[in-house]
């Protein structure tokens, strides 16, 4: 379990599941030319389940190749965190909206990402799209969706 410290709330979380949602490779034109440039488009989805404590991280990946205009990959993965304190840090409008601090969504977007990218070279592993590892990324840059 691990526990973040923001603006005096701890969060008492732990992964419960990584789940591969899909994954798919498009065979390029050429397979014998090695691809070493690729472009990825990134989406990352936050969900959450109040009755159960959880948020769902749902990162989609898109390989493309270097000049955009094939997508040679797909991949989906699914990371789900039981927040203990779930009562504590998110807060349930009356409507049913969740609304998850930004802190908190940073930090689960940024360990989604990196298990994303573990998955990704363990999916990969072995076809042309081997060498597509996903860069570092800034968690600020996404929206929560």
């Amino acid at each position: 379990m691990a526990k973040i410290e923001n603006k005096g709330i701890n969060v008492e979380m732990q992964i419960r599941a990584i789940e591969l949602l899909n994954g798919s490779l498009n065979l390029p034109a050429n397979p014998n030319t090695p691809a070493t440039n690729f472009n990825f488009n990134i989406s990352i989805e936050n969900r959450a389940d109040a009755n159960n404590k959880l948020v769902f991280v749902i990162v989609h990946v898109e390989i493309k190749n270097d000049d955009h205009s094939v997508v040679l990959g797909a991949l989906s993965v699914s990371c789900i965190f039981e927040i203990l304190n779930f009562e504590d840090v998110i807060k349930v409008e009356a409507d049913g909206k969740v609304n998850i601090p930004q802190h908190i969504t940073e930090t689960l977007n940024i360990i989604s990402i990196s298990t994303t990218r573990g998955v990704m070279f363990s999916t990969f592993k072995g076809t042309f799209l081997h060498g597509a590892v996903l860069p570092i990324i800034a968690p600020k840059q996404f929206q929560a969706g």
